[in-house]
């Protein structure tokens, strides 16, 4: 006998409320270029690419599990990659997570019981709201002020997690470590700082952990390190926090060659930032030609993509769809006080070249 079992019964009850996060549009064809999606337009630097060739020769450690600790990725971030920075050195106060979401999917599995507040800002990054109605959280949204700054009322909110993208996606500012701290200390709950496009700042609050046993610092090698297929990233926090991770991690999380990519990334960093150093250049050109045409103007960016403003909001979708029709894919966000800018990452000098000749055309005919 067959038995019709009504499946949809037996799911989560959240899930008939929950919406996925929309990753990027994924076009067909060649020859796109891909300005929505916020990588890296470099690949690694060849030293890390012939340490991950050796890694893969040695096949015997293809066969074992990987350190479900990462334990020698944990010591080479404390005492390589942030050795100059005045920040925590205890290696059970760092831990490494398969890429950032995955780390702030534990951070919640370590703290949210279902009705617990969580804050977040608009705009920012969607996974932190998918994550706060996954796990069947009170979700509290602050409005940023118009200019991308965080209001005042911050200081006034109660919850369980604050979190803060710094520099913040979609504009692509950093906050002030003054601001970030005065959160700290006026916030009842664990504030997470997700800098995953830090590396392309100047700017970190890694100095404030010594003194701030409620914060939580996420990082990413996806997108400074091009290693966005790898799904490798850390978090640094109070080791009472790291302890409560590790508990509810799943075992070997992260995978043998992303961990020996993310230990090549830390020892040829010198080589990774100069590389990178392109982009900042990049940016600075893409931002100055922008601001040239009437009308437009770039925000300020402390990340490897740039937010675009259109005056006339009715013209935004117009570039969209025109460079669209030239392979440009670029981002938009159909959402309230989004609609009249467009995200571009920043790609090569051949890339960049392109995007401005095909916005010159497109300019010609609507600004």
């Amino acid at each position: 006998m067959v038995k019709n079992m009504e499946i949809e019964n037996l799911f989560r009850d959240i899930l008939k409320r929950y919406s996925a996060y929309e990753t990027g549009e994924i076009p067909i064809g060649d020859n796109w270029l891909l300005l929505d999606t916020n990588e890296n337009p470099y690949p690694p630097v060849p030293e890390i690419l012939d340490d991950l060739r050796k890694a893969i020769e040695n096949s015997n450690m293809l066969r074992k599990y990987p350190d479900p600790l990462a334990l020698e990725v944990r010591k080479a971030i404390l005492n390589q990659l942030l050795r100059d920075e005045e920040t925590l050195t205890n290696r059970n106060t760092v831990f490494v997570g398969n890429g950032s979401n995955d780390i702030l999917d534990i951070l919640f599995k370590v703290f949210i019981d279902p009705g617990d507040d969580v804050i977040i800002f608009y705009p920012s990054n969607g996974i932190y709201k998918t994550l706060a109605t996954l796990y069947n959280a009170k979700i509290t949204e602050i409005k940023l002020n118009e200019d991308f700054s965080i209001p005042e009322e911050v200081f006034n909110a109660k919850g369980k997690i604050l979190i803060i993208n710094s520099p913040n996606d979609p504009n692509g500012k950093s906050y002030d470590n003054d601001q970030i701290l005065k959160i700290c200390q006026h916030f009842p709950g664990i504030v997470i700082i997700d800098e995953e496009y830090a590396d392309f700042s100047n700017k970190t609050c890694v100095s404030l952990l010594k003194n701030n046993n409620n914060l939580i610092v996420v990082r990413s090698f996806s997108k400074a390190f091009s290693l966005a297929a790898f799904r490798i990233g850390f978090a640094l926090a109070d080791a009472q926090i790291i302890k409560e991770m590790n508990k509810v991690k799943l075992p070997f999380n992260t995978n043998y060659l992303a961990q020996i990519a993310a230990l090549s990334c830390i020892k040829h960093k010198n080589k990774v930032f100069a590389q990178n150093e392109q982009i900042l250049s990049q940016r600075k050109r893409l931002t100055d030609e922008l601001n040239t045409y009437e009308g437009v103007s770039v925000l300020p960016s402390d990340a490897n993509f740039i937010f675009i403003k259109f005056d006339d909001k009715s013209k935004t979708l117009k570039f969209i769809w025109d460079l669209k029709e030239s392979k440009i894919l670029s981002r938009h966000f159909s959402k309230p006080g989004l609609y009249n800018y467009i995200r571009v990452t920043i790609g090569t000098e051949e890339e960049n070249s392109k995007f401005l000749y095909e916005f010159e055309k497109i300019a010609q005919k609507y600004l």
